[in-house]
Parts: structure tokens; C-alpha cells; sequence
């Protein structure tokens, strides 16, 4: 019996949360749209992308923004064509400047330190940043732009994974969950997370925690200036279930590369919120005790009630995002997803801890 009661309560706690996370990003969905056209520097960093960065390089040609911007892409060290794709595109985008790390003169590493190294030669107010494998649409600019008034010091977007399949699919749902629950923590005034392929931030408020030189090194560079964005200063953070600003990027081709970025993302997670500590290690608790309680005498009725009632509480969670969206259609691969989400939440912690250094884009970090 004490078993069903620590599973039914860890249920109730478990869609306590799910709610609290629901209305947390109609929160932060809050209309904006403001007439004021600042200038705004895209930058894009890459290293050893050339099997994917000549379609993120088209999507950035096509942007469409009345006011001035500039389109500045980095080349990373690499040592494929990704920086002869790159000078091929800026030959024909008159407002698009190639770059190529030099060095790291503030101990900076990997993305953090190009992107840094970037924004020290733009000009724009306003900084948006994407990756090598995702596109963007044509008003994506424009559509974030809008989401800034005075107060405004970052707006984040939704990323989905493109998806023509179980793997990929499982990956866009799981990828929507996991935004849903940033867009939420910032509805209810906590960052949690952010991903730096669908970003922006102003200058001034880049400025203000001293870049990324100020905040510090992590495995998850975008969601430190974020956070420090939103703790170190006055400045408010956005991150609207916006459709007109959404941007595709490309799937983890195999399970190999699915936990590195697992292991990269929860390492950097360490560091979030104590709120978002506590929220998360509900999901934590919620998804072991589904694993390891029938061994330990669980009713099978009781594993079936937590089971549909978890299932029942993510579907709902993700309805919003899901069919603002447009992309319902996801629904098809949930119970793969809900498979594959029991498993790793459950592993993530001890892969954090025991799991040796992160590895990314060739870099052990």
C-alpha cells in the first residue's frame, strides 16, 4: 500500500507541475508588437558544417527586414568547405561578411568564443543568433524584432527538429516538450533554459553582463548569457510559442550524437534555476518510480494509473505549443517519445555525473 500511495502522489505532484508549465507559456505568449525597427546583426558560427550549412546560408540570404541588418558568419577553424560555402554565399549577399576565428583572446572556447568574437565586429542593436543545421523563415528577423519594447533584453523562439520518421519525429516531440517548459519557466518569471539556434538579446543588455567574456564558461553558452541576462540585470526576458519566428533544424543522425547533446545539455543544466531544480526533479522522481517500483511490488493497476496518468499530463502539456504551431501532426510519434523520455530522464543525472567530459563538434569540453 505504501507503494501505491508514493506513486499516486508523486502522480498528483507530477501533473501539479504539467499545469503549472501549461499556463506558464499562454504566459508568456503574450501579443507584442512594436513598430520600432533597430538595427540588428545575424550571426551564424560553424565549424565543419559543410554537409548542411549551404541551406541555413540560403535561408539567410532570403531574410526580409525593412531596417538595416547585417548577416555575419564565422568560421569556426574548420578544417572541410565550410568556409569556401560560406564566401560562395556572401559573393552573392552583398550584406552578409565572413569571419574566421582568431585565436581566443579571452579564454574563451568553442561557439562562445566565435560568436564573441563576431558580435566585437557588428554593429546592430539588436544580435540574433542560429546554427549551421537549421533554417530560418524569410520574416523570422522582422517577427523577433517585434517582440521587443523598451524592457526587453532577450527574446528566444521555438526550434523544431525536421522529421520524416520514428527517430526524427521522437526527437521534434521531444525537442517541443522540452521548449514548452523554457517558455513556461519564463511565463512564470524563471529562465530555465534557452538554445542558442533560435535567440536574440541587445546589445546594451549583452553589454551588461560583460558578453561572453563576463558570464563565464559552459558547455551551454547560450543559456548562461541568458540567465545572466535575466538575473544580473533589469533587463525582461520573452520567449513567446511563436510561429512566425520558428526555425527547422536538422535531427541527431544516431544515438551516438542524441547523447552527446543529451549529456552537453544537462551538464550545462546544473546550473538552472533552484526553482527549476526542484520542478525537474519531480519528472526525475515521477519517471524512476514508474521503472523501478513493479520491481519492488507495485500493483500493475497502480503502474498502469501512473503510466496513462503521465501520458495524459505531457499530451496536454504539449497541445499548446503543438497546435499554435501548426504541427499536431507530431502526435503520431508520442509514444515513442514518451518511451524514449521515461528512459533518459531517468539516466540523465547519473550520465551527467559519471559520463567524463562532454564532446562537441570534435572538441572535448
Amino acid at each position: 500500500m505504501l507503494l501505491v500511495w508514493l506513486m499516486f502522489v508523486l502522480l498528483v505532484l507530477y501533473l501539479l507541475k504539467i499545469t503549472l508549465f501549461a499556463t506558464g507559456a499562454r504566459r508568456a505568449t503574450t501579443p507584442a508588437a512594436h513598430a520600432s525597427r533597430p538595427s540588428v546583426s545575424v550571426i551564424l558560427a560553424a565549424r565543419n558544417e559543410e554537409a548542411v550549412i549551404e541551406q541555413c546560408l540560403a535561408s539567410l540570404s532570403a531574410l526580409r527586414y525593412p531596417g538595416s541588418m547585417e548577416i555575419l558568419v564565422v568560421d569556426d577553424q574548420s578544417t572541410d568547405a565550410t568556409q569556401d560555402i560560406m564566401l560562395r554565399c556572401a559573393e552573392r549577399t552583398p550584406h552578409m561578411r565572413v569571419l574566421r576565428t582568431e585565436g581566443s583572446p579571452h579564454g574563451l572556447k568553442g561557439k562562445a568564443n566565435a560568436i564573441a568574437q563576431a558580435i566585437a565586429r557588428s554593429n546592430g542593436e539588436i544580435i540574433l543568433t542560429t546554427d549551421a543545421d537549421c533554417v530560418v523563415p524569410p520574416d523570422w528577423v522582422e517577427r523577433t524584432v517585434e517582440q521587443y519594447d523598451e524592457h526587453t533584453g532577450s527574446v528566444c523562439g521555438f526550434t523544431l527538429i525536421k522529421n520524416n520518421g520514428a527517430f526524427s519525429g521522437m526527437q521534434a516531440v521531444d525537442w517541443a516538450y522540452l521548449l514548452t517548459i523554457a517558455s513556461a519557466g519564463v511565463g512564470w518569471g524563471y529562465t530555465l533554459s534557452a538554445v542558442g539556434n533560435n535567440m536574440s538579446y541587445r546589445r546594451a543588455a549583452y553589454d551588461d553582463v560583460g558578453g561572453y567574456e563576463g558570464v563565464g564558461f559552459s558547455v551551454t553558452e547560450d543559456f548562461f548569457l541568458l540567465k545572466a541576462i535575466a538575473y544580473r540585470t533589469s533587463w525582461k526576458v520573452r520567449y513567446p510559442v511563436e510561429p512566425a519566428t520558428l526555425v527547422w533544424s536538422e535531427p541527431c543522425a544516431n544515438f551516438k550524437e542524441l547523447y552527446r547533446q543529451k549529456k552537453r545539455w544537462g551538464r550545462g543544466g546544473l546550473d538552472i534555476h533552484p526553482v527549476g531544480f526542484g520542478i525537474m526533479s519531480i519528472g526525475f522522481l515521477m519517471n524512476a518510480a514508474i521503472l523501478v517500483l513493479p520491481f519492488l511490488g507495485l500493483p500493475l493497476w497502480a503502474l498502469g494509473l501512473g503510466l496513462a496518468g503521465k501520458a495524459l499530463g505531457d499530451a496536454t502539456l504539449l497541445w499548446y505549443p503543438l497546435r499554435r504551431l501548426g504541427q499536431t501532426r507530431l502526435y503520431r510519434y508520442f509514444p515513442l517519445f514518451e518511451l524514449y523520455y521515461l528512459i533518459y530522464v531517468t539516466a540523465l543525472p547519473f550520465v551527467v555525473l559519471l559520463g567524463g567530459k562532454v564532446v562537441w563538434k570534435d572538441r572535448k569540453l
